[in-house]
């Protein structure tokens, strides 16, 4: 007895189209948030290396004054994806005598610690979190350095 097979070749074609379609959505979303992952490293780093530390002191929202200066540093990261908290401020100063060498330096700096989450651009199977990227970022900025040298 023989069956008829007419038309198991598109049925073969479209399970086939199904999961190259899938798994060309999963690459394609492996790739944009691979590419927010180093956008927001990248605007994060610009934005530590610019945070104005005597606005953050007099800020009355630490928060948002610390998102609009991450966004102030960003063209491609969007205000509604961004949430900034646990920001913490942190002074202190040292102070380095080299008694030997007549040299001796001061130094004040301020510590600045915050959690960063950011939505990525696609959240097409179910990733934890939501599909969200989330940092902790550490800064220090130098507030004053001075060194004196005494001659004798």
């Amino acid at each position: 007895m023989v069956l008829d097979e007419r038309g198991s070749e598109s049925v073969q074609f479209s399970f086939a189209a199904v999961l190259l379609i899938v798994v060309a959505f999963g690459i394609m979303q492996m790739a944009m948030m691979n590419a927010a992952a180093i956008m927001l490293s990248s605007e994060l780093t610009q934005a530590c290396m610019r945070i104005d530390v005597s606005g953050l002191r007099t800020a009355s929202d630490k928060e948002s004054f610390v998102a609009e200066q991450i966004l102030d540093e960003s063209a491609q990261l969007r205000r509604s994806d961004l949430t900034v908290s646990g920001v913490r401020m942190e002074s202190s100063a040292r102070e380095d005598a080299f008694s030997a060498s007549g040299v001796s330096s001061r130094t004040a700096l301020t510590s600045v610690s915050y959690d960063v989450s950011y939505k990525a651009p696609l959240s097409l199977f179910g990733l934890r979190d939501g599909g969200r990227l989330s940092r902790h970022v550490a800064c220090a900025v130098v507030d004053e350095r001075v060194t004196e040298v005494s001659l004798a």
